[in-house]
């Protein structure tokens, strides 16, 4: 009898191990990064702007590729004028930039390989079609305090 109960138990915990939430995603970063992507038509952008853009990167570089890319926008916002008046496309930045900079569990590295300036110069739209392709791949990554049970 009490072996029964002993097996009762572990499955009991084994089940609402095994039952966990799904990981959030980041759609709201996601849904910024697509309007951005819109609203950017409206700008007055030089032809010849090229944005150091982060692409296929390492796990250990994934701090400073968001860091970036955050130091990117920066120089987005201000090749294009964007100013206050541009309301509507400099609150779609401020978004993104806000997204990017909510604490993350992302390792960090000082290794040269992984300089802003290591990666390519790309045009703004696939500037921006490579920071949705860096928010899409961070939310992959499972990350969770408790552990896996295999």
């Amino acid at each position: 009898m009490f072996a029964l109960r002993w097996i009762c138990a572990l499955t009991l915990a084994l089940v609402s191990c095994l039952s966990a939430q799904p990981v959030k995603r980041d759609t709201e970063l996601l849904d910024h990064i697509s309007y951005l992507n819109t609203t950017i038509l409206n700008a007055t952008c030089p032809d010849d702007i090229r944005l150091y853009s982060p692409v296929d990167i390492r796990p250990d570089c994934m701090s400073s590729a968001w860091n970036c890319t955050i130091n990117e926008l920066f120089v987005l916002k201000y090749e294009c004028s964007i100013t206050k008046e541009d309301s509507t496309l400099e609150e779609a930045i401020v978004n993104v930039i806000i997204g990017l900079r909510k604490k993350r569990k992302i390792p960090t590295s000082s290794s040269q390989a992984c300089r802003c300036e290591k990666n390519k110069q790309t045009d703004v739209k696939q500037f921006l079609d490579n920071m949705k392709a860096q928010v899409e791949r961070l939310n992959s990554i499972v990350t969770t305090d408790r552990p896996v049970i295999m």
